[in-house]
Parts: structure tokens; C-alpha cells; sequence
């Protein structure tokens, strides 16, 4: 309970976990990721490992329950909430190489973090909107209201410089974790409620469910009991097409020896007689053999 507690990210973060984070990143190497202790709030959001032969015993615990049951972040769909409270420094969705390339110390890194007190990726999604400003001129000399602002009020020297440096590394966010993108958050609540009211009236007609974003924040993104390759980290395009026809279609999964370890499932779509998109198979058996599955593949075949 309390390795799901130590996973959140946000105002609601216990004094405590943010003590181990810290304990933990000064326990990393010149050669890990993220070099400055500063960089570093979480080892399973951003690259770094801790050294764990250094750990106090309940912290290498910690480590070793999240190891042994295959912790980390999974799910088609994030909210942006989720997306923008991820650490940007050394995020761990990024490519390694390219993050160390672009945060080596420097007069913009070290004004990110030391003046604009940059860590989350909405922090650095919040700066980089300074680039659009219709008054700003791409130089040091900008003299736009926004510059002048982080001047004054941030002390830095050079916000032209700094905005870039933080578009370029929030550029290294692959599309399922870019908060900048669409995603499947922003339609499909409106998408289900027209579903719904459309579907009012209609005997024996269930709306199904095509909602795919996980809800919560950062903590909820976490999964157990996972294995093989990580997840695609593309973003997923699930929004309706809207058209003027409609088309009735009956999907079915079924499974002999339910329950048993002989069981063996399949799925089909009936379209209409004789209808050449009519199909029937068997559920792989790489895949749980169970009604439920049998019902969730048919729906896929039929969309």
C-alpha cells in the first residue's frame, strides 16, 4: 500500500515519500541518468536506478516488491492531468541518449531548474507556450511583455533560450505521453453521451463502453503482475466517424469447458445472410480462454 502511495505525484504526496526520493537519488552514480540530485523525483518515472546495496532495508523492500511484481506504468490512454505531473527531467518514456544530449549542464538547463523551477512536464509545457506569443521575437533582446515578465519575476537572463530548451526536451515525449497532442480524453465523454441519448427508446439496445483512458493521476497509471515488451507508446485514435447510416451488426463469444483447463473459446460477428463479412474463429491461445474474452475479441472483429 504504501509503494502505491510513494508512486503518486502532486500536492497530496506524503512529506515522507518525498524524503525517500530524495534518500534515493543521492544514492545514484556520476554515470546514471539525470547527474544533478536535483533532476531526480522518482525512479520509476525517469531513468535513474538507485544504488540499492546503500538503502536503508525497508526501502530496499520497496524496490524489491515492485521487481518482483513486474510494477510499471501501463494503459492505452492517459489523462492529461497524468501526462503533465510526470517529471520531465530524464522522463522515462524518453530516449535515454537524446535526454542526456539535450540536459547537459548548461546556462538553460541550469536556469530551468534553478530559476523557473522546471520539473514536471507541464512546467515545461507552460514555458514552451511562450514561443507562440504573437508579440515575441525569437532573440535575447525580445523585448515582449512575456519576456520581460520572466525577467523581473523569474531572473532570467535569456527567455528566448530557455522556452527553446524546453520545447526541445518536451519534443522527446513520445505521442501517448505528450499532453500537447489529442488524445482520447478529450472526446470520448461527449462521444458516449451522444450514444447514449441516442440509444433512448430502444428496446434491448446497450450502449457499449469504448472508453479506453485511464482515470486518476500518476499513481493510477501503474500496473502489476505485467511482463513482455513494454507497451506502444503511439497515441490511440478511438473517435467515431460520424455518418448519416447505420448498420446493425451481432457479435457473440462463447467457450466450452468454461472454467476448466481444456476450455477453448471463440467469437463471431453476424452481419447478414450470406454477407461476406460474416466471421467466426478461435479465440488464440496465447489469450485467456473464457466467455468474456470470446465476447471482447468478437466486438473487436466488428469494428
Amino acid at each position: 500500500m504504501w509503494l502505491k502511495t510513494y508512486l503518486g505525484i502532486g500536492r497530496e504526496r506524503p512529506l515522507w515519500a518525498h524524503v525517500v526520493s530524495d534518500l534515493m537519488a543521492h544514492t545514484v552514480t556520476e554515470e546514471e541518468g539525470a547527474r544533478d540530485a536535483r533532476r531526480r523525483s522518482n525512479t520509476f518515472l525517469q531513468h535513474w536506478k538507485p544504488k540499492k546495496s546503500v538503502l536503508p532495508k525497508d526501502l530496499k523492500a520497496m524496490m524489491k516488491v515492485a521487481e518482483k511484481y513486474g510494477l510499471r506504468q501501463e494503459g492505452l490512454a492517459y489523462t492529461r492531468a497524468a501526462m503533465r505531473n510526470m517529471p520531465m527531467w530524464d522522463n522515462v518514456h524518453t530516449d535515454e541518449k537524446c535526454m542526456k544530449r539535450l540536459t547537459k549542464r548548461s546556462g538553460a538547463t541550469r536556469c530551468l531548474l534553478v530559476n523557473h523551477d522546471a520539473k514536471t512536464v507541464g512546467d515545461f509545457e507552460d514555458l514552451a507556450k511562450g514561443l507562440q506569443s504573437g508579440k515575441h521575437k525569437p532573440t535575447k533582446r525580445c523585448t515582449c511583455n512575456d519576456c520581460e515578465k520572466m525577467i523581473v519575476e523569474k531572473g532570467c537572463s535569456d527567455p528566448h533560450r530557455c522556452w527553446t530548451k524546453a520545447k526541445q526536451i518536451l519534443d522527446l515525449l513520445p505521442p501517448k505521453w505528450d499532453p500537447r497532442n489529442r488524445h482520447p480524453e478529450d472526446y470520448e465523454e461527449t462521444e458516449r453521451r451522444s450514444a447514449i441519448e441516442a440509444a433512448k427508446g430502444e428496446e434491448g439496445v446497450d450502449v457499449f463502453d469504448r472508453r479506453i483512458t485511464t482515470k486518476g493521476g500518476v499513481a493510477e497509471t501503474f500496473r502489476i503482475f505485467t511482463s513482455g515488451a513494454q507497451p506502444s507508446n503511439e497515441s490511440l485514435e478511438t473517435s467515431m466517424l460520424e455518418t448519416q447510416e447505420t448498420e446493425t451488426v451481432a457479435t457473440d463469444g462463447a467457450c466450452e469447458n468454461n472454467g476448466f483447463a481444456n476450455a477453448r473459446a471463440g467469437a463471431g460477428v453476424y452481419v447478414g445472410a450470406g454477407s461476406e463479412r460474416n466471421v467466426s474463429i478461435r479465440v488464440p491461445q496465447n489469450m485467456e480462454q473464457t466467455n468474456q474474452v470470446g465476447e471482447a475479441v468478437a466486438s473487436l472483429l466488428a469494428t
